[in-house]
């Protein structure tokens, strides 16, 4: 699939109203520009059809509606339509990512001149959460609707399972308090950030089985896709660092600052790219392209090598995941209820594509349990039990790319997953499916949890020409195929370690080659005696320069942000029976008794 250039059109993250017929979820290049939302007056004092205590549906229909707070510390609603049994059934929605803006009031606006206010990152969650794109059609059918705001915002997934539980049981209740027993069938929705939150409702074990998931454009890759948007910040950073006050917020895994922060952001990306010309032109007129990139040379160059080696669809998703990775990402690090503190990104080895990224690319080092925690928060097992899932995705999405699918496609029984993408070749969107595609995805799924055939793409495509007014709704193509895995640059495909770095048994001593401090690129050689008796450092016996090399290379490396020293691929010698295993080192720079030396913290056996 090309990379098409689409025309910045800035909408909410939430599920909403795209372009004419369809529903689409993004998020805005600039969050700061909710202040202006923030600020409007409040349509509830507009005229309503439906009492306080009823959830009024797009079309105007009205239904029992019960809001609350579950034990984990998130928000509910529940809505029951009057009469409803067990075998109406319920549909659970999970909602996409919500920012440090997101459901903030109006009263919050002098909060955010003070750094120090606790909401100051992490903003509020929704009280009432809505119930998705899909609710008048759902509830018009019967079904009852829940939906957790999730106790956190942000990357939820660290126990959005655990209030999802909550939530079932809270509906149980209801229906028990008129006499009622848990539904007969069981759906669960999610978009976006909810479709990696409902593979972790499906493989947690703490609902019931679902019968059937509704997923549109979910990252049901997981975690790796944090690794998209970091990648994607150190090429940005690599290809722009000669440019005057192009830089972006520094450490890159501490918070920077918010609104004026946000300000600085989206003047450094101009300055590199020119991104706020480029987004007032006609990307499909190549006139416009044209006359564009004759008149900001400069910028249209690095712009160009940034999206071809970031192998980003166009310049609005790259302002927008840059915005992920310079704000949420540190966020998603110092949360102290997600990472609190661990680094989990790592990049020493990765080779990206072009000499002079690699050259200039700011290296990290991961301790492996700090990716592990990532990975565990969460990364789908492909464990769903009997539960059937239709996964839609738009094939040009350049946020929550369309790889993720290869992710359920690799551990997800084939007569348990339907994989259908609609082509937005002429206009990438993330999730910009037109509300007929996504109606027939829930058709085909509901059909086939009550006896029908599984659906294939085709099929997607055929119930919606059938239900949709306009054939130019539909656009499932069953020949776009996913065929590659997240992350664009593989972490198992990492370049050849240079130097030799070794573990003497007899002697204690750790001897290492090739190492260079990160952020420059003199290399050292030298030898870390053992602890002494009673003691738990390794201390420097030697060191010593072995010249520098303007060549990128992967090798030991000593990280002084982290105080992290790296020695990759050690071998053991003077050991019977001989170890012929490789070991990855992390060690971290440490005093003790008023002695300074390397404190051992973890290894991983090369494979």
């Amino acid at each position: 699939m090309s990379n098409i250039i689409a025309k910045y059109s800035p909408t909410p993250h939430s599920l909403a109203p795209g372009r004419a017929g369809t529903t689409s979820i993004q998020i805005r290049l600039a969050p700061c520009l909710l202040l202006l939302s923030l600020l409007s007056i409040n349509s509830s004092s507009l005229a309503q059809a439906c009492s306080n205590d009823e959830f009024e549906s797009e079309s105007g229909n009205c239904y029992p509606v019960w809001h609350g707070e579950l034990a984990s510390g998130g928000f509910y609603t529940i809505v029951k339509p009057e009469g409803w049994v067990e075998a109406d059934g319920l549909v659970i929605w999970n909602h996409g990512f919500q920012s440090f803006l997101t459901g903030f009031e109006s009263t919050d606006l002098l909060s955010l001149l003070n750094p120090f206010w606790e909401g100051y990152y992490t903003g509020s969650v929704q009280d009432e959460p809505g119930l998705g794109p899909y609710a008048d059609v759902l509830l018009a059918d019967g079904y009852a609707m829940a939906a957790s705001s999730y106790s956190q915002t942000g990357w939820a997934v660290f126990d959005s399972h655990i209030g999802n539980a909550e939530l079932y049981q809270q509906f149980l209740s209801l229906a028990a308090a008129d006499g009622l027993d848990a539904p007969q069938q069981f759906f669960i929705v999610g978009g976006s950030l909810g479709g990696i939150v409902t593979m972790r409702d499906l493989e947690a074990g703490l609902l019931p089985q679902p019968d059937g998931a509704l997923i549109l454009c979910g990252a049901v890759a997981g975690s790796v896709n944090w690794v998209e948007a970091y990648d994607q910040r150190v090429i940005y950073e690599a290809v722009c660092e000669s440019v005057p006050d192009a830089e972006l917020p520094q450490p890159w895994y501490e918070r920077p600052e918010l609104l004026f922060g946000e300000v600085a952001f989206l003047d450094s990306l101009d300055r590199c790219t020119g991104i706020s010309s480029r987004l007032l032109i006609d990307e499909n007129d190549p006139l416009e392209v044209f006359a564009w990139e004759l008149n900001n040379a400069d910028e249209a160059e690095r712009l160009e090598e940034i999206l071809e080696t970031a192998e980003v669809e166009n310049i609005y998703f790259l302002g927008l995941n840059l915005w992920y990775a310079v704000f949420q990402i540190p966020r998603l690090i110092q949360d102290e209820t997600q990472l609190n503190g661990l680094i989990p990104f790592s990049n020493l080895g990765i080779d990206y594509g072009d000499g002079s990224v690699n050259q200039a690319a700011r290296r990290s080092i991961a301790l492996p349990s700090a990716l592990q925690t990532l990975v565990d928060n969460y990364t789908p097992s492909g464990e769903i039990g009997d539960t059937r899932i239709v996964s839609i995705h738009t094939s040009h999405d350049g946020l929550v790319r369309v790889q993720n699918q290869m992710a359920l496609i690799d551990s997800v029984p084939a007569n348990q997953l339907t994989v259908g993408i609609v082509d937005d070749s002429d206009s990438p969107s993330h999730c910009g499916f037109s509300v007929d595609e996504g109606l027939a995805a829930w058709d085909e799924l509901s059909a086939w949890v009550n006896g029908g055939v599984q659906p294939s793409p085709l099929d997607l495509q055929l119930r919606c020409l059938s239900n949709a007014g306009d054939e130019d709704d539909c656009n499932y193509d069953p020949s776009l195929l996913v065929t590659t895995a997240l992350p664009t640059f593989k972490r198992d495909l990492e370049t050849a370690v240079t130097g030799n770095n070794s573990y003497d048994n007899a002697s204690g001593e750790l001897s290492f080659e090739n190492l260079r401090l990160l952020g420059d690129n003199t290399r050292y050689q030298g030898v870390l005696a053992p602890p002494a008796p009673g003691g738990s450092l390794f201390t420097v016996g030697s060191l010593e320069t072995t010249g520098s090399d303007p060549v990128w290379q992967h090798g030991a490396a000593y990280d002084p942000n982290q105080s992290l020293l790296y020695l990759p691929e050690v071998s053991v010698e003077n050991i019977s029976p001989v170890d012929r295993d490789r070991y990855d080192v992390y060690m971290r720079l440490d005093s003790e008794d008023g002695v300074d030396g390397l404190r051992f913290l973890e290894l991983e056996v090369e494979q």
